[in-house]
């Protein structure tokens, strides 16, 4: 499967959310090597929200071009929440951005530790209101990690701007009880996602929410029905949650 079949339209949706809040981005990367932001400039029209980019692989790059402290790094790391913070408040600072975006991992296939073994990624975002980060674990090749960490990094973004998405999607439903529809499978960014598990669901103002697992991705998904109209909305995409 090629790179641009398995993962569609997510910069469009961050891009517009972005557009539409009126907030320019810049992205400081380590172990994608600039794959982020090779995916936010595949939009047409990036240009009026995407500031660019830093990709600082090495401690004397993030120290010099971002500002992280030599501190930060030599007490916990290049790999470690501390750090991606600095880089994300760093690269917002340096491009004159609303929201800094960083990502740092360990690619492989070597350079893992017990503690921090290959596959883990941190992530960190800088906005007005403070500093986020988050770490994971991801599986596969060194490619793999990178794509995974490129598409967790736009995921997360998104949904720290945007924590409803309300979204219009279309869904196949499968008879439950008390006459209720629960969710078979949707299209989501031009995939079609397989319900594999439906974990908590509640009423919130006459609209039916569920929690959702669905490949092939196995993400969750909160949506949510209206059964007046029959319509379905994507709430909220996460990723990488492994229980719901």
């Amino acid at each position: 499967m090629k790179y641009n079949e398995k993962y569609m339209n997510i910069e469009k949706l961050v891009g517009e959310i972005l557009r539409s809040k009126g907030l320019r981005l810049a992205v400081a990367e380590s172990c994608t090597g600039g794959l982020i932001g090779h995916r936010l400039t595949n939009v047409p029209g990036s240009s009026t929200y995407y500031m660019g980019s830093i990709t600082a692989y090495s401690y004397e790059a993030k120290v010099r071009l971002l500002g992280v402290k030599w501190a930060t790094l030599e007490e916990f790391g290049a790999v470690s929440l501390e750090t991606v913070g600095e880089m994300a408040l760093g690269v917002r600072r340096t491009m004159a951005a609303d929201v800094g975006l960083s990502v740092s991992g360990i690619a492989g296939p070597g350079g893992g530790t017990e503690d921090k073994p290959v596959g883990t990624v941190v992530f960190g975002l800088s906005t007005i209101k403070g500093i986020k980060t988050t770490t994971q674990k991801f599986d596969g090749d060194r490619l793999s990690i990178q794509e995974q960490t490129a598409e967790y990094a736009l995921n997360y973004l998104m949904n720290k701007l945007e924590d409803r998405l309300l979204v219009k999607i279309s869904v196949e439903e499968k008879p439950g009880s008390n006459k209720n529809h629960f969710p078979a499978s949707f299209i989501w960014n031009e995939q079609r996602m397989i319900v594999t598990e439906i974990g908590r669901h509640w009423d919130e103002e006459g609209k039916l929410h569920f929690l959702v697992k669905a490949g092939p991705f196995d993400n969750t998904y909160e949506l949510q029905h209206d059964p007046d109209n029959q319509s379905w909305m994507m709430i909220k995409a996460i990723e990488k949650i492994r229980r719901i």
